[in-house]
């Protein structure tokens, strides 16, 4: 009988590690990895149907983490765009997704890296929020309310750099 109890406890701490490493790839565990900070949404003028979405997606995560999808309350469809210089040209490209390292931050900013919210049909007042959502490869989704300006906050420019 004292062999019962060793194989117990052998069993029971098989079956913690297990349910940890279950939880930690859960949608639950992943969505409190990944985090939004400063979104914000470019207000529009009447009629206009697209606009610009912008903020910091921050993975806290021990995991490379795979945007894939991007989803607001604001427009039709939302994607994710990258701004190329080629020479004195530039040009814009849509990106199908984008991987975040651990520890690392996700920026989308004028003049670089943005969301295109598309198919505008009711213009946002200034103030308001608008959700915004990242959905990772995996299924995981994080959203945040993002407040439609005319500008960026001032905390946001160029010359900001990273904060950690």
């Amino acid at each position: 009988m004292n062999h019962a109890r060793p194989q117990r406890r052998a069993i029971s701490k098989a079956m913690m590690l297990m349910l940890t490493i279950a939880w930690a790839g859960s949608p639950i565990a992943a969505e409190e990895m990944l985090h939004w900070q400063g979104a914000w949404v470019r207000s529009l003028p009447p009629g206009a149907e697209v606009t610009a979405a912008y903020g910091t997606l921050m993975n806290h995560g021990a995991e490379v983490v795979s945007i894939a999808n991007i989803n607001s309350t604001l427009g039709n469809e939302a994607q994710m765009h990258d701004v190329l210089s080629e020479g004195d040209q530039r040009r814009m490209v849509q990106l199908p997704s984008v991987d975040i390292a651990p520890g690392e931050s996700l920026v989308f900013q004028p003049g670089g890296r943005h969301i295109m919210l598309l198919g505008v049909t009711e213009t946002p007042a200034e103030g308001s929020d608008i959700e915004l959502c990242a959905e990772s490869a995996a299924g995981t989704r994080t959203c945040t309310q993002a407040k439609v300006r005319r500008q960026a906050p001032e905390h946001h420019d160029a010359h900001s750099g990273h904060h950690h």
